[in-house]
């Protein structure tokens, strides 16, 4: 049994499209499934929960973009149970690291006689996730533009992309940098001046901006960047100007680390987002979980 959850409202409501041709072909090659269309993480859970007391699962295939596949990704691990990602999303990085196919014809045919890619997480005050943790003033602007009024807007017209770059020129005009004190593998450091800290299991979010550009998904290492001490004009013109073309940011403002634990103080309470997950906090322990999730490989 293949328990199925769709997004509706992903990528121009277009996961529900995808779902209705994955559907036609599920039924084709007599592939057992259960489906639920829900955007509620509690909705998704119940559903596998109960889903899980009355039968086995062979995968739990998700239709939807990062926040969608991010929902499951405990459950996925918690249970071993492999996750199948169907991207279609505005974002889809997890997709994109993974190189998984978004045409439902290879993805079905994939899934019938699938293998395994035992894949690393990101484990965030004891919150799983797949993409990157981050802190600062990109977990604002991300949040600014998951909320905001022109996302589905533009997602509905084709501009999908413009959302991230018109939230990043409200919030960098009046995001103040914070003090932190961090440990990687118990190393010390401390900036006075911080714009943004980012955990990486993958190379980028956002839709594909690269802020952790080293990052590999199997290599039990967290991947760290950190913005510092630059100005905000510098901020705004130079560096994510870059971030937002895709390229990696180099800079003397940007330090780049590798380690397997980190811990992160903050001089005031924070945001951190985690595959779209907002978590509220002056302090967090990001530690990679080596291989813990079986992901289905969809390539092509």
């Amino acid at each position: 049994m293949y328990a199925v959850i769709v997004n509706p409202f992903s990528g121009r409501e277009n996961a529900t499209q995808l779902f209705q041709q994955v559907e036609h072909l599920l039924k084709q090659h007599d592939m057992q499934y259960k489906a639920l269309l829900s955007d509620s993480k509690d909705a998704t859970h119940n559903f596998l929960e109960m889903l899980l007391e009355s039968c086995a699962l062979s995968a739990v295939v998700v239709i939807g973009g990062d926040g969608t596949s991010g929902s499951v990704t405990e459950f996925a691990s918690m249970y071993h149970i492999p996750l199948a990602i169907l991207p279609a999303g505005s974002g889809n990085d997890a997709a994109r690291a993974f190189g998984l196919s978004g045409n439902p014809v290879v993805f079905v045919r994939k899934l019938r006689d699938f293998s395994i890619r035992p894949v690393d997480l990101l484990n965030v005050n004891g919150n799983l996730g797949l993409t990157i943790a981050a802190a600062g003033v990109d977990a604002d602007i991300g949040e600014k533009a998951n909320r905001s009024f022109y996302k589905l807007l533009l997602n509905r017209i084709g501009l999908g992309g413009f959302v991230y770059p018109i939230a990043a020129i409200h919030t960098l005009g009046i995001f103040s940098p914070f003090e932190v004190n961090l440990s990687i593998d118990n190393k010390p450091y401390y900036w006075s001046r911080t714009w943004l800290i980012a955990a990486g299991n993958t190379p980028s979010y956002g839709g594909g901006l690269r802020v952790c550009p080293e990052a590999l998904t199997d290599d039990g290492l967290l991947h760290i960047t950190v913005a510092h001490s630059a100005s905000r004009f510098s901020l705004l013109l130079r560096l994510f100007p870059k971030l937002l073309q895709g390229n990696p940011i180099r800079s003397t403002s940007i330090t780049n680390f590798t380690g397997i634990d980190l811990t992160l103080q903050a001089s005031r309470n924070i945001l951190l987002i985690l595959d779209g997950e907002p978590i509220y906090s002056p302090i967090f322990k990001i530690r990679i979980q080596p291989k813990s999730l079986k992901l289905v490989d969809t390539s092509e």
